[in-house]
């Protein structure tokens, strides 16, 4: 990246930019489809009301809504704004972490990719669970199977400082990404979430947490590593409460879906993943010294 010219990293920039809008339309699909049951490769899309087959120019991200004015060409129905808020989402989300990790922190574009999928994850996951209240099996458990290879075929995914120093410095630094990948999935992802349902359906009476956050933590530990997956579990309810809130205190509902917020947690800890760690450290610092002195 160093040395390309300020216009070829414009063009990269567009470029991914472009592809991140094109995913984003694919995102949409999978959105719609896997609560359903149906093949996200096959039939072909087609307008939800008079089932009219989608033609290529009336499928282009974004544009094709803005030039429809949001209606079907044939039946002049309007269609959701989901589609083209979630293909500019996508596309923000593979440019942002372009600059984060190729160009700031000089990652690899293996760590790049994994990343990509993880975020593509979880856009899936939260607009699924915004619309009916779940998280799919399909995405958790995808996200479950891939953080523990992700970590082996990339170990600069983690931060592996601290207890893991010991494999990093012996060696075998695959086992270090992956012991990370596993502490964050069992441990610092799903387990602290998962406690804190029980916890809250002992308080409450009532379920506190669906299983299918309990689900996602663990993913989100599995790519991020135990310490961003500790920040996250902090930094969601924040998000949860400056958009629950509202939607209490007006009464559009009681039941608020959480997967969204640990989601944007997730990407916010990412693209501050140094900040996010250096944070953990010094707060877990802070909690050994006042263990020592009792």
């Amino acid at each position: 990246m160093e040395n390309l010219s300020i216009q070829g990293l414009i063009l990269i920039q567009l470029w991914v930019f472009g592809l991140g809008l094109v995913i984003g339309s694919f995102l949409n699909v999978c959105i719609h489809r896997i609560p359903e049951g149906i093949s996200i490769v096959w039939p072909a899309s087609k307008c939800a009301y008079c089932s009219k087959r989608i033609v290529w120019y009336d499928n282009i991200p974004v544009l094709s809504y803005l030039f429809l004015r949001g209606k079907c060409r044939h039946c002049q129905r309007k269609i959701s704004a989901q589609y083209p808020i979630v293909e500019f989402l996508t596309g923000i989300v593979f440019l942002l972490l372009f600059r984060s990790v190729l160009m700031v922190s000089s990652g690899t574009t293996c760590v790049y990719v994994f990343f990509i999928v993880f975020c593509c994850l979880l856009i899936v996951g939260s607009f699924v669970d915004l619309r009916l209240h779940i998280i799919p099996n399909e995405i958790t458990y995808t996200g479950l199977i891939l953080a523990p290879i992700a970590s082996i075929l990339c170990v600069g995914l983690h931060d592996l400082s601290g207890s893991l120093r010991f494999f990093v410095d012996s060696g075998n630094q695959w086992i270090a990404s992956l012991l990370a990948s596993l502490i964050g999935i069992f441990v610092s992802g799903g387990g602290l979430i998962f406690l804190c349902g029980v916890f809250g359906k002992l308080v409450f009476r009532k379920d506190a947490m669906g299983f299918g956050d309990v689900k996602l933590m663990g993913v989100i530990g599995g790519f991020l590593g135990w310490k961003l997956a500790v920040a996250t579990f902090f930094l969601a309810p924040f998000f949860g409460l400056l958009f629950g809130l509202p939607r209490l205190i007006f009464k559009k509902g009681n039941v608020i879906p959480y997967g969204p917020f640990l989601s944007l947690a997730a990407f916010v800890c990412l693209l501050f993943k140094d900040f996010s760690i250096k944070n953990i450290d010094h707060y877990l610092n802070i909690y050994l010294s006042i263990f020592q002195l009792l």
